[in-house]
């Protein structure tokens, strides 16, 4: 009788517990927020930031923001550079902080992130720039185990790119060209001849131009390139001679294409000539 109503009571106690811990009904499971939810709160971030004015978004979903901007080299993909940068969540959370630590940073653009080896390369020595970095260029569907850092969530960085180390390779700065003319008819000529023509090229942007190199689609045609960069306003010549082989007669069309340090790196430029017997 002591033991029925021992079971009773516990029975009773249980019940108790069940009614006064919580509204839900008993059938409800409390889930925590999935990946899959990081992942559609990072794309909707990240798809109003594009929407603002002083966001500038790459071909690889990289967006950043120019808070200062100054003139110079630029780091290649390689190369050690030291930085201040103050890392955070999209919500503000910080995560990571030289500034806060007072000490910059030193690193090769190969041993980061992919959203920092693109974006310092976009750097010239002095400039700040904020980053929006989307996951698949930060830590992914992994996030950063031991940290805020969650899985497929973008990042916010401010960096400041304070030297490009020496010994470390520098790119060259990109600036823009123009030709006078960007084709030449020799009209008729004879097989087994020399035929030439000039192409000048004109610096027209604020760095040296350099011609890295010239090169023609046929062994007939031989072109050469100015030696020395270019200086900002200055031209130089580009000549071109074609020589039709024996037996190369009728129309012909040869195209020569120069490569350069400008944001077009390949400049396509095409000679023609009715070659009749000699």
């Amino acid at each position: 009788m002591i033991y029925k109503c021992l079971t009773i009571s516990i029975s009773i106690f249980t019940l108790m517990l069940f009614s006064c811990s919580s509204d839900l009904p008993l059938d409800v499971v409390i889930e925590k927020e999935s990946a899959t939810d990081y992942q559609k709160q990072g794309q909707e971030f990240l798809k109003l930031n594009k929407k603002k004015s002083r966001v500038i978004t790459t071909e690889s979903g990289l967006q950043y923001e120019v808070l200062k901007k100054t003139e110079g080299p630029k780091p290649g993909p390689a190369t050690k550079v030291k930085v201040h940068y103050h890392g955070t969540t999209p919500e503000g959370d910080i995560f990571d902080s030289s500034v806060d630590r007072g000490t910059p940073s030193e690193f090769g653009l190969n041993q980061v992130i992919k959203g920092w080896t693109e974006g310092l390369q976009l750097m010239s020595e002095g400039s700040k720039y904020r980053f929006y970095i989307p996951q698949e260029l930060a830590y992914g569907p992994n996030g950063k185990p031991g940290s805020i850092i969650k899985p497929y969530m973008p990042l916010i960085f401010d960096v400041e790119l304070l030297e490009i180390l020496d010994g470390a390779e520098k790119s060259i700065d990109v600036t823009s060209l123009k030709f006078d003319k960007m084709k030449h008819d020799f009209g008729k000529i004879k097989e087994d001849t020399d035929n030439k023509t000039v192409f000048k090229v004109t610096n027209t942007g604020k760095f040296p131009l350099v011609i890295n190199d010239v090169k023609a689609s046929c062994g007939c045609t031989t072109p050469s390139k100015p030696t020395d960069p270019i200086a900002p306003g200055k031209s130089d010549e580009i000549e071109v001679v074609f020589h039709p082989k024996v037996g190369q007669l009728n129309k012909q069309s040869k195209s020569i294409r120069v490569m350069a340090n400008t944001e077009t790196k390949e400049h396509v430029l095409n000679i023609s000539a009715f070659v009749e017997k000699k």
